[in-house]
């Protein structure tokens, strides 16, 4: 390819290009079209492999990030907080109870309505929690697969909806607590057993199980037993996003 027949110059030995330049020439223009063909479809078969890996939906960390900036001009952005009580953490999971199917995650649901939505949404949202990721994951609890739609065109009316569904089950639970320090009044009265803790002894005894430990098991036992397994479950570990949050309600109550 580096040889030019045009510029060879003979030796004083008399040598003399015996090829034909023109056929060299049209030899060299098919070669460069057979590259060209094969590059195409090179890039076709490319192409088709990752359609093959399930359609992307262009979520990404960037686009999180976007819709993060957008929703915090809502004058009630900061309200909105990320742990119990009340926080988007359990909303996401009371919205997902209520929802979605309960044997499956929020991102196994997405990928079953939406194939490769959950596995983008779980990678665009891995980092330190923050307001923004958690806000976004409630918004696909809500909304499932039209949820980039509304986090786009309405973020602001998203981040309404979230305090609406927060306000709401902020009310239940106030409720459920009166009736629960009502009952427990009552049951005092009558010589009942009393719960523990903030929570009942079946829930706590569930959440002691799922750290490994048993009844009685002290407060520095947990917080050990928890950090240790939050390394096994955390999404940014490779573990998975369920286990890891259902540790972390069972950390929660048993140290409220």
């Amino acid at each position: 390819m580096g040889f030019d027949p045009r510029r060879w110059q003979p030796s004083t030995h008399g040598n003399r290009v015996t090829s034909n330049l023109d056929t060299l020439l049209a030899e060299n223009d098919a070669l460069r079209r057979e590259v060209r063909r094969l590059q195409q479809r090179l890039d076709a078969l490319s192409q088709t492999h990752r359609h093959a890996d399930g359609p992307s939906h262009g979520l990404t960390a960037s686009q999180v990030e976007h819709w993060g900036v957008a929703m915090a001009r809502h004058p009630h952005w900061e309200q909105l907080r990320i742990s119990s009580p009340g926080g988007l953490r359990d909303l996401v999971d009371d919205l997902c109870r209520q929802g979605w199917n309960p044997t499956l995650s929020l991102e196994q649901e997405l990928n079953r309505r939406s194939p490769g939505l959950g596995t983008e949404l779980e990678a665009a949202l891995r980092g330190p929690h923050s307001r923004v990721r958690w806000a976004v994951r409630a918004a696909f609890a809500l909304y499932g697969p039209r949820a980039p739609e509304w986090l786009s065109e309405t973020p602001l009316r998203v981040v309404e909806e979230l305090r609406r569904r927060l306000e709401q089950r902020s009310r239940r639970r106030g409720t459920r607590t009166e009736n629960h320090t009502h009952a427990g009044q009552q049951g005092r009265r009558r010589g009942g057993t009393r719960t523990t803790g903030g929570g009942s002894v079946d829930a706590r005894t569930a959440a002691l199980h799922l750290l490994g430990l048993e009844p009685g098991a002290t407060a520095v036992a947990i917080k050990k037993a928890y950090r240790r397994l939050a390394k096994d479950h955390h999404p940014d570990l490779g573990g998975r996003a369920e286990a890891f949050h259902r540790l972390e309600a069972a950390y929660r109550l048993l140290t409220r």
